[in-house]
This record gives C-alpha cells, sequence and structure tokens, in this order.
C-alpha cells in the first residue's frame, strides 16, 4: 500500500508513525478476516478485542479534560486506522469503526460517572457500543423516530423498534434515542445490552458484512442518570456524531478505492489480450488515470475535513458532507472499473475486487445517503449567501 500522502501537510509525525505502524500490525493480525463476511459477528467481535488488546482504540478519542496534540488529532487517526482497515478487510473496517460510532455520545454528552464506567471498557475491546438512531419509519428523516421515553420516578421506560443497528443483539451497550410521551423532546440513553425487554427480532442479510438488524424495545427500564446531555438534546448529539463520523466513512470508502487501485494496477500488468498486457492498452491506461484522479481528490478531502476538526477548530457539517459524498461516490465508481479491468474474474464471488464492489455500495447509503449529503452541502451553502443578502 502506498503511503505517500502521508507526506501532505495535514499530518504530523506521530500520525506518520501511526499509520506505519498499523498496517504493519494489519498485515499481521488481520489479513485472515480478509475473505469473512461476519453473518454472525464474530470475526468483527474478536477484531474488535484485537484491536483493543493491540492499544488502536486508544489513538481513537481524545483524552478527557485534557488539551493540546494529543487532543487534537483524534478525528485525524481515526480516518487514517480507517483507510488502513478498510484496505486490509472489510470486517476490519465495521469492527473499528461501528463501536466508535456507539461511544461517541458518550464522549460528546456523557457524565463523568457514565465516561469512567464505559471509556474503559471500551479501549480494552471488552465493552461492544451499538448506535440505534434509525427505525423501520426513520431512516434518512431521523427527526421522525417515533420510540418513546416516558420518566416513571427516577427511570425511564422505553418503547419502541429500532433498525439498521449494527451489532444488534451482539453489542454490550446501545446508545438509544428516544422521544419523550409528554414533551416530544428526544432523548439519548445509554441502555445495557442485557436489559429487560430487549428483543432481537430480526438479523438483516445485506451486501457488506455488517452485523445490523431489526430489534425491539418493549417497556425497557433505564435509570434517570443513563440519559447523555439535557431532556431534548439527542437530536444534537445524534447529528453531530454523524458529523463527526462522516470523514471517517470517506476514509473507509478511500481504503476500499485504494485497494482496488493496487488490484488493478497488478492485474493490468499480469493480463495480456492482443499479445501484450493490457497495462499498455491505452483505454486501460485511461481507467487507471480516472482511477488515480478520483483516488487524490477523495483523499485530499477526507484529511481536510478531519484536519479541519483538529487542527483548525471549525466547523465541518459541509466538508465532512462533501468528504463522505464524494468518496463513497468515488470510491464506487473507481471499485467498478477495476473489476471491468479483471474482466469475467472480477465478477466472480470471492476475487478482492467482487467483495469490494459489495462493500463500497452500501457507503454510498449508510450513515447518510449521497441525496442527504446534497442537502446538507447546498443548505449550508445557500446559508452563506442568505447572511450576505440580509446584511
Amino acid at each position: 500500500m502506498n503511503l505517500s500522502h502521508l507526506d501532505w501537510p495535514f499530518f504530523a509525525p506521530a500520525h506518520q508513525a501511526l499509520a506505519a505502524n498499523f498496517h504493519e500490525w494489519t498485515a499481521k493480525h488481520l489479513t485472515d478476516f480478509e475473505a469473512n463476511e461476519g453473518g454472525d459477528g464474530k470475526a468483527a467481535r474478536r477484531i474488535f478485542e484485537l484491536l483493543g488488546k493491540g492499544g488502536w482504540l486508544d489513538l481513537t478519542i481524545p483524552p478527557r479534560g485534557e488539551s493540546g496534540d494529543t487532543a487534537r488529532f483524534a478525528l485525524l487517526n481515526v480516518c487514517l486506522l480507517r483507510e488502513l482497515a478498510a484496505y486490509s478487510s472489510a470486517i476490519a473496517d465495521v469492527a473499528l469503526s461501528e463501536p466508535w460510532l456507539g461511544l461517541l455520545p458518550i464522549l460528546l454528552a456523557g457524565s463523568d460517572r457514565l465516561y469512567e464506567r464505559f471509556v474503559p471498557l471500551y479501549l480494552s475491546g471488552d465493552l461492544l457500543p451499538a448506535f440505534a438512531l434509525s427505525e423501520p419509519g426513520a431512516g434518512s428523516d431521523a427527526a421522525s423516530i417515533a420510540t418513546t421515553a416516558r420518566l416513571d420516578g427516577n427511570r425511564y421506560i422505553l418503547k419502541g423498534r429500532k433498525t439498521w443497528t449494527s451489532n444488534a443483539g451482539l453489542a454490550d451497550l446501545y446508545i438509544v434515542f428516544a422521544r419523550m410521551e409528554e414533551s416530544g423532546a428526544i432523548c439519548a440513553f445509554a441502555v445495557d445490552g442485557d436489559t429487560p425487554g430487549i428483543e432481537l427480532e430480526e438479523r438483516l442479510d445485506v451486501m457488506p458484512p455488517h452485523t445490523v438488524g431489526t430489534w425491539s424495545l418493549n417497556d425497557c427500564s433505564v435509570p434517570a442518570d443513563r440519559r447523555l446531555g439535557e431532556e431534548g438534546e439527542g437530536f444534537r448529539i445524534a447529528m453531530v456524531a454523524l458529523e463527526l463520523f462522516r470523514p471517517t466513512v470517506g476514509a473507509a470508502a478511500l481504503g476500499f478505492a485504494r485497494r482496488a487501485m493496487d488490484e488493478a494496477s497488478r492485474r493490468s500488468i499480469q493480463r495480456t489480450a492482443f499479445k501484450k498486457p493490457i497495462a499498455e492498452h491505452q483505454m486501460i491506461q485511461a481507467k487507471l488515470a480516472d482511477m488515480a484522479v478520483a483516488l487524490e481528490a477523495s483523499a485530499l478531502l477526507v484529511y481536510k475535513a478531519a484536519w479541519q476538526y483538529d487542527v483548525a477548530r471549525r466547523p465541518i457539517a459541509r466538508d465532512a458532507a462533501i468528504a463522505k459524498l464524494f468518496s463513497t461516490e468515488s470510491a464506487f465508481q473507481i471499485i467498478d472499473q477495476a473489476v471491468q479491468i479483471f474482466g469475467g474474474l472480477g465478477v466472480t464471488k470471492g476475487t478482492p475486487v467482487e467483495r469490494l464492489f459489495r462493500h463500497a455500495r452500501a457507503f454510498r447509503i449508510f450513515d447518510g445517503t449521497t441525496e442527504i449529503q446534497k442537502l446538507i452541502i447546498a443548505r449550508d451553502l445557500l446559508r452563506h449567501y442568505q447572511a450576505d443578502a440580509v446584511s
């Protein structure tokens, strides 16, 4: 894998060392998982444990209450780790990323007590968190969630159904977003995975190696101190978490695309047609050139967004949406061309580019569809012009 982009000014020597060490570690520990589609979640859980024991999860969060370079590097770290994990295997990326998304609300709005209870267990790989926002009737329109919460003394009673939850039925902790029955305000709750009333309804059989499912909360009783933030802050917490997550989704797509580029380049040299390697045909060279341009542009957008958050300390809603949109769309196009270069072998089930094709397709939908990203970008753009018109 070519790591030359680590010379860009977005990165400090610590990032370069992180990437080199993690790339070496993935080659040693994760290659055996590459072909695992992970339907039962066991492989992802094992990789998550390995990441914890290897100390890699420590690099995904800033130290609580600290400032300085170490705290600022969290998002760049996660993007680098996701790019390298995705290059190695899609299931490794799932194992790294989905628990981090589940932990983000704790980092954003959890009390000191909740932080101290859950974060050390996450860092050791012993606690698998899950982010539970989507519902059968509330996907892209997350504000329409119907799961309810009712305060009963010093406890909340949660009732409803969630779907597309990663690690459904496997998670040790669910971050559940629910609407208060009386006020309609959306709140976030940290709910133990073994809470009475939680029932897995269905594991969803999807194209990529994601263990997702539909599950229900049947009058689940949760202590009042498990609410994250103030009442009514749940939707904001969810949106901020997804905003931070989106550049890392772009980074994973970048890892898929970089792997496809490497596979296609090697294949074009090895495969012959009309008495010469297909790499010598101009049509193939044009495909490789287009792939290289899209790859470079994706990397620039992903790491610009992460740098904006970690170093420049600027809002990243628009940058995160641009990075997610462009990188996921470009990755799919790059992988599609890699399949074309492989010919019949490219559509043979189990080959690297065939797996990448299936994995990358879902990224244009998960964690905010391409269409939703376009709305975020356009609305942010128009907001600035409207402000100028008023002034």
